[in-house]
């Protein structure tokens, strides 16, 4: 007798096509009893099924509401994840609001949120200067960040603002957050339903009272923390987080949000080893770039059409570490 196949939906931007729906995982979700389809959203959904399963990464409104009228007519396909739990990650200002519902035993590290301010009207900082940039409650340096988190390209742009002069030239509506020094490394914790892989990443180098004093006003970058780049253990001594750590903070977010594919971006403060701040989430990001995604996506998509599968805490059966990688699952 034949095993069971299931197929499921998919829905992305091409771009988001091209880096997620790659060869290896069409051949392996395949092999282990998944067919991966491509969904048309300009095409009813009616006309594209059945599925056991849609995930998807639109945020149009015509998506949305076509996805809503689908789950309507068929309440039994599961949708990862429900669009009102993902807009909440589309705006910086709410998306770390919810680390604040993070509870962590005694005793174990401390989980954090850099200091952060929204900024519609740039004109009162400009006019009034560094006194009313310290009346936010911040000092330089600071991260500039578009409010919106939504995988567009002027999301992605990100700069380090080194004095007054530097927030001349800003766009706002933006996030002003402050810069931790964390010792040049990001922690990017990726979470497939209740598999979390931590990996290592090259981040902004630490900066001192007399390194701001060289920078210039306003520095633009692309995400660091995104190139892929791991870091030579043997170069920065990197000290992975706890395991246990790890594991709370990832099924604390994920009861917190009600999302199950997601990553966060955690760093260590340099002044304060046992203090950890989660600086962005993402909904579904790149899990290409995460070590072996190919058999956690399967794994997860697995349970999901089994329905296996559910939001909050859980027991993860097995754990692996290396210098720069740590797997629960």
């Amino acid at each position: 007798m034949s095993s069971p196949r299931f197929r499921v939906g998919y829905a992305f931007s091409p771009k988001k096509e091209r880096s997620f729906i790659l060869p290896s995982l069409l051949d392996y979700a395949k092999l282990h009893g998944i067919d991966l389809v491509r969904i048309d959203p300009l095409i009813p959904l009616i006309h594209q099924s059945p599925f056991h399963c849609i995930i998807h990464k639109l945020y149009d409104p015509s998506w949305i509401q076509q996805l809503r009228d689908f789950t309507s007519q068929f309440p039994d396909v599961v949708i990862v994840d429900p669009p009102e739990l993902i807009s909440r990650l589309l705006n910086r200002d709410s998306m770390l609001q919810v680390v604040n519902q993070v509870k962590l035993p005694q005793g174990y590290e401390r989980i954090d949120t850099p200091k952060q301010v929204v900024v519609n009207d740039l004109d009162v900082l400009v006019k009034n200067g560094l006194h009313a940039f310290t009346d936010l409650g911040l000092k330089f340096p600071v991260i500039a960040k578009p409010l919106e988190s939504n995988g567009s390209e002027r999301s992605h742009q990100l700069c380090l603002v080194s004095n007054d002069s530097g927030l001349k030239g800003l766009n706002p509506p933006i996030v002003l957050q402050e810069f931790v020094n964390h010792g040049g490394v990001v922690f990017k914790v990726y979470v497939v339903g209740e598999c979390v892989v931590c990996v290592t990443r090259k981040s902004l180098p630490d900066i001192s009272p007399e390194d701001l004093e060289k920078l210039e006003a306003v520095s633009s970058f692309s995400k660091i923390s995104n190139s892929g780049t791991p870091v030579d253990n043997n170069e920065g001594n990197v000290e992975m987080p706890s395991l246990d750590f790890v594991m709370h903070v990832a099924a604390g977010l994920r009861e917190a949000t009600g999302l199950r594919l997601f990553n966060f971006d955690l760093i260590r403060d340099s002044n304060d080893l046992n203090r950890y701040l989660v600086i962005d989430i993402n909904y579904l990001p790149g899990y290409a770039k995460m070590p072996n995604y190919e058999p956690f996506l399967t794994k997860f998509l697995l349970d999901v059409v089994h329905k296996r599968s559910g939001g909050g805490g859980g027991a993860f059966s097995s754990s692996y570490v290396n210098e720069n990688e740590v797997v629960f699952c």
